[in-house]
């Protein structure tokens, strides 16, 4: 069938893609101009400064988190099922409802959260984060 053998006012039901693309790519290329500043915004949260603090921590329990998984309260390597009585038995011992949590940099920010809840739903009231501090005046 030509193009001659249509009627003069017959309709022709193809899309015209050549619009189409134009329109996507000139999308596209408006998201790729855009796209820096949306990055940008996340870039400008201040988080508030904090002082030094020096803890008295020979009556606080430990909680460590090592890469492999490994789980410690207080250098005691206990599996994750005993973690929540061993807190327990530790609490009782020091009397002191907080804890120091020394987690691998490399550990999962997840696994650690998991692990805070743990030991908060087996009675620490406060959590404390141990870091190494940045050299004076420089970045690590």
């Amino acid at each position: 069938m030509s193009v001659s053998d249509l009627p003069e006012d017959s309709i022709i039901a193809e899309i015209n893609m050549t619009p189409l693309v134009d329109v996507s790519l000139v999308l596209v290329i408006i998201f790729m101009v855009i796209a820096p500043f949306f990055s940008n915004l996340l870039k400008q949260l201040v988080l508030p400064a904090a002082a030094s603090v020096s803890l008295n921590d020979q009556n606080s329990m430990k909680i460590s988190i090592f890469t492999d998984g490994t789980l410690a309260v207080n250098a005691n390597v206990v599996d994750e099922s005993e973690m929540g009585g061993a807190i327990l038995n530790e609490i009782g011992r020091t009397r002191s409802p907080w804890v120091i949590v020394r987690a691998d940099s490399k550990v999962r920010h997840g696994r650690v959260m998991e692990i805070v809840r743990l030991a908060k739903r087996s009675g620490v009231e406060r959590v404390a984060f141990a870091i190494t501090p940045k050299a004076a005046g420089g970045v690590q």
